[in-house]
């Protein structure tokens, strides 16, 4: 097998591959003897840089997927929290102004039966 028989396909691949598995071309170009060329090297590192960064930017889509799914939890618990407020408030001033009315009328009362 020919230096030109390796691709850079090979080259990546084997790049890909875990430790211990190599491509058949790769083998038999060892096997002979060739080292692999800058451009081979080169190669493997850009599909390496390629990996890492298909990597990153599926991490930060998920992360900004999390973000934005926490986002719209703390919203609707905003939402629900506004709502429980706006039905305390009413409750507690219907009791404090329903109160205030018995408490007067007992009083008005009382006095009208001392008279």
């Amino acid at each position: 097998m020919s230096r030109s028989d390796v691709t850079s396909r090979d080259v990546i691949d084997d790049h890909v591959r875990p430790v211990g598995q190599k491509s058949m071309a790769s083998s038999s170009a060892a096997a002979a003897g060739q080292s692999t060329s800058p451009v081979e090297h080169l190669l493997a590192k850009l599909a390496s840089i390629n990996d890492m960064m298909e990597t990153r930017l599926r991490s930060d889509d998920q992360l900004r997927h999390q973000r934005d799914k926490n986002q719209q939890m703390i919203n609707e618990w905003m939402t629900a929290a506004a709502v429980i407020d706006r039905i305390c408030f009413i409750v507690f001033s219907l009791v404090f102004l329903i109160g205030t009315a018995v408490l007067f009328g007992l009083a008005i009362f009382a006095e009208y039966v001392r008279s």
